[in-house]
């Protein structure tokens, strides 16, 4: 049996599905059940408990053969905090890891999780990896992601409104695009397989590397829009407009550092390209299957 946690999110879904699709028991763990319903209806056990709930995530952890550990990769915008409740969660995670007497854990992280500074949010979960990775008897892979693909779905309205793509990126860097399905069933299958021992890292740099700018004239042709244009906003700009969403100082502090991060290069990938830390699915294919849908239905409304 293998547990889940954070079985309501897209990697975690997408790794439960993945389990139950190749006929392994699943706990999935998530802070509603009802959100978890059609993980029940496909044969998963649901337990209900919040991230922050070390005694109850122990309890969903015993007797596991294996652990997903997430830490939800996107920020709360209003937290005062947001690195503190990352290390609440991971506090929380490590504290059942050690009760339950689990021995097999992967957990996820991000690219720029190597690096103690510099790295907005990206610097709890280095401070997660070191964390969990100090518990002795425990084999960890942790599952470096690079930039998601559905972090282009909030531009919709932007791209189909203004006809630009607006974002603090330089046009060219390269970005290791990958997709939250494609994270999660690999998350399934190092779980099932548990190939490492002691503590491992595996960067996951998608099917190939992609630019903004290559990404916005990927959507440019799969929508018909001509004209749609990337444009990239200063850091400081950027941060302002965060703060006019609403966003608190400190997690738009976070957010403008990452931009500044990938810029400089500071954030980047270490590991070669290779079949293992490669993903399949395509910026083309996402933006067919998942952008283009969806850009179209806003057009309709």
């Amino acid at each position: 049996m293998f547990v889940i946690t954070g079985a309501g999110g897209r990697t975690g879904r997408a790794a439960a599905l993945h389990l139950l699709a190749a006929g392994y028991r699943v706990r999935a763990v998530g802070r509603s059940a009802r959100r978890l319903a059609d993980l029940a209806e496909r044969g998963a056990e649901v337990w209900e408990a919040d991230q922050t709930d070390a005694a109850a995530l122990a309890e969903a952890f015993r007797g596991a053969a294996g652990v997903y550990a997430v830490i939800q990769p996107n920020y709360i915008p209003g937290h005062p905090d947001f690195g503190a409740f990352q290390d609440q969660v991971a506090a929380s995670l490590t504290e059942a890891v050690t009760e339950s007497g689990v021995t097999r854990v992967v957990g996820l992280s991000s690219w720029g999780a190597q690096h103690a500074a510099g790295t907005g949010p990206v610097l709890g979960l280095h401070r997660f990896e070191q964390r969990l990775s100090a518990l002795p008897g425990v084999d960890t892979l942790w599952l470096r992601a690079g930039y998601f693909m559905e972090n282009l779905l909030p531009h919709i309205h932007s791209a189909r409104v203004h006809h630009r793509i607006s974002a603090p990126f330089e046009p060219d860097v390269p970005l290791p695009f990958v997709t939250t399905p494609d994270l999660g069933g690999r998350a399934a299958e190092e779980l099932a397989t548990g190939t490492w021992h002691g503590t491992e890292v595996l960067e996951l740099q998608g099917e190939r590397d992609v630019s903004m700018r290559e990404a916005v004239g990927v959507i440019a042709k799969a929508v018909g829009a001509d004209d749609l244009t990337y444009e990239q906003i200063s850091i400081a700009d950027f941060h302002a407009g965060l703060r006019a969403e609403g966003v608190s100082v400190n997690v738009a502090d976070m957010m403008a550092e990452v931009g500044a991060a990938l810029n400089s290069r500071h954030t980047r990938m270490e590991q070669p390209r290779t079949a293992r830390t490669s993903t399949p699915t395509s910026i083309e294919r996402f933006i067919e299957e998942e952008f283009a849908p969806r850009y179209r239905a806003a057009e309709s409304e």
